[in-house]
């Protein structure tokens, strides 16, 4: 669209509230002006909008300014401030997220820690309790109860020699059937496990 304004009574117009010059400004610098934002955020959609909203403060303003070159700096300005503003949101948004994912992985890892952690212990409390009465009674007062071999072979009336050869026993029975299941690593984990808090 052809305007008919010079340049002071294109101005004079536009601080008046005139709306055929503020279109005329319009038309001036916005395309100019939208090719400068879309290309600081590297979003069309996104850089239009900051350049229009540029012309609604230009607007509430519009007897501020003495010059068009004024004018136009103003708008480089707001529009170049609003794209920082819009790209550090992003970025934020973008941080905040990466960030969930990643404490949504860990979760998700330590959530599956624990299961395999729980069926590691179901699988050996079940041979603990298939084992002979003897071997099971001292298994668990050696890996549940903590007790030393001398208390438990007191507490039994046996000798410490039989407490070592029996918690052998037991952990022998209990290796050959983790073996046949394909779960060995099984019962390292629970021997490991138990000796690290003891």
């Amino acid at each position: 669209m052809k305007h008919n304004f010079q340049d002071k009574s294109l101005l004079l117009e536009f601080k008046r509230g005139n709306t055929h010059a503020f279109r005329a400004v319009y038309d001036l610098f916005f395309p100019g002006l939208c090719f400068f934002a879309k290309r600081l955020v590297d979003n069309d959609g996104e850089g239009e909008d900051i350049a229009a909203d540029s012309f609604v403060k230009l607007l509430n303003r519009h007897d501020s300014f003495d010059t068009l070159p004024n004018i136009k700096a103003f708008l480089y300005i707001t529009t170049r401030n609003a794209c920082l503003n819009y790209l550090r949101y992003s970025q934020r948004q973008h941080s905040s997220k990466r960030e969930l994912n990643r404490i949504q992985e860990r979760t998700d890892e330590h959530a599956l820690s624990l299961m395999v952690h729980a069926e590691v212990l179901r699988e050996v409390e079940y041979e603990i309790e298939q084992l002979p009465n003897r071997c099971k009674e001292i298994f668990k007062l050696i890996y549940y109860e903590r007790r030393p071999a001398d208390e438990i072979a007191t507490m039994l009336g046996i000798s410490i020699n039989t407490v070592w050869v029996q918690r052998a026993k037991a952990i022998q029975l209990i290796r050959t059937n983790l073996l046949k299941k394909g779960l060995l690593s099984a019962l390292l984990c629970f021997l490991a496990m138990n000796s690290e808090s003891s």
